[in-house]
């Protein structure tokens, strides 16, 4: 992502991180300085100008998941195991990344779906979307939430290895991500630091973390193509995590911000390095489920124009 011309902002520092068979996250340490004129500006408004850090995670690709053959494989083995997963699951990728599923295709659809006659409804891939949905999932979608769920997969004694593998994952998963929150950008006020809506106004290149789908091609890969070709278009593609660490504090402050911005740091990573767990496993399944289907994989190895990667 480039820093703006006016001075704004200049990088010091950048690690990137891959967490292998998810998605390459690139964790960057911004120190955000004002220009002459900003500073003057800002001194005109308030006492005293700070400069601050910040812990910025971007990702610039989507990692491919196509969950669908797992779930099948979950159901197989307890009724409400699927959604418990899945539940579990995107709660916790959602902490680390904006997670693209079947619920932004549904919102994409209807936007479209809205404007078309019913012969284009009839060919649209926009009715596929909710005709796609597992039963297993529709199932359940509002009474199973998140705490019901993970408590449901710590209750569970599953008769698979396979089912056993994911869960024990999955828990570690939530585990690493406990007592953090995701650190949305937009969370960050001009008050604060002034400036950083320009700043990130200029935002380019960040995207989902990850795509969802029931199966490679379905209506929800169609919607997140359509989407991804666009993104940027009608607003900026901000960082996916942004933490802020402010300089002008006490020494011993300061030293507990620090702290706390790669505490954060450091649970996102192994959140991460859980879910890469659990992505292999769905990967291996649907693997095995196009073999016997004789299907050809046509998941890329290299991020398509819509920005998805599977590794």
């Amino acid at each position: 992502m480039n820093t703006d011309s006016g001075g704004f902002a200049r990088r010091i520092a950048q690690l990137t991180r891959r967490v292998s068979g998810l998605a390459t996250c690139e964790l960057r340490i911004v120190f955000f300085e004002l220009n002459e004129q900003e500073r003057n500006q800002a001194e005109a408004g308030r006492e005293g100008v700070t400069d601050h850090l910040y812990l910025v995670g971007d990702y610039e690709a989507a990692a491919s998941i196509p969950i669908g053959a797992t779930l099948a494989c979950l159901e197989a083995d307890h009724d409400l195991l699927p959604t418990a997963f899945y539940e579990v699951l995107t709660k916790n990728l959602y902490k680390w990344m904006r997670v693209y599923d079947y619920l932004d295709a549904e919102e994409h659809a209807e936007m479209w779906m809205e404007d078309l006659n019913d012969q284009e409804l009839e060919a649209s891939i926009y009715r596929k979307v909710d005709m796609e949905i597992p039963a297993c999932i529709k199932r359940h979608p509002k009474t199973l939430k998140y705490r019901r769920a993970r408590n449901l997969l710590r209750e569970i004694q599953p008769h698979t290895s396979m089912a056993r593998e994911l869960i024990q994952h999955v828990l570690e998963m939530d585990a690493h991500g406990q007592g953090h929150d995701h650190a949305w950008p937009s969370q960050i006020s001009e008050k604060d630091v002034p400036g950083i809506e320009a700043w990130l106004t200029d935002a380019e290149y960040s995207r989902p973390g990850c795509l969802i789908t029931w199966y490679e091609n379905d209506a929800i890969n169609a919607c997140f193509d359509e989407e991804a070709q666009h993104m940027g278009e009608n607003g900026p593609c901000q960082p996916n995590v942004a933490l802020p660490i402010h300089l002008d504090k006490p020494a011993k402050e300061l030293d507990e911000e620090v702290r706390r911005v790669f505490d954060h740091a450091g649970a996102m990573l192994r959140s991460l390095a859980s879910a890469a767990k659990i992505v292999e496993v769905i990967r291996d399944l649907y693997d095995e489920y196009l073999r016997e289907h004789r299907v050809k994989s046509g998941l890329p190895a290299e991020p398509s124009p819509a920005g998805v990667r599977d590794e």
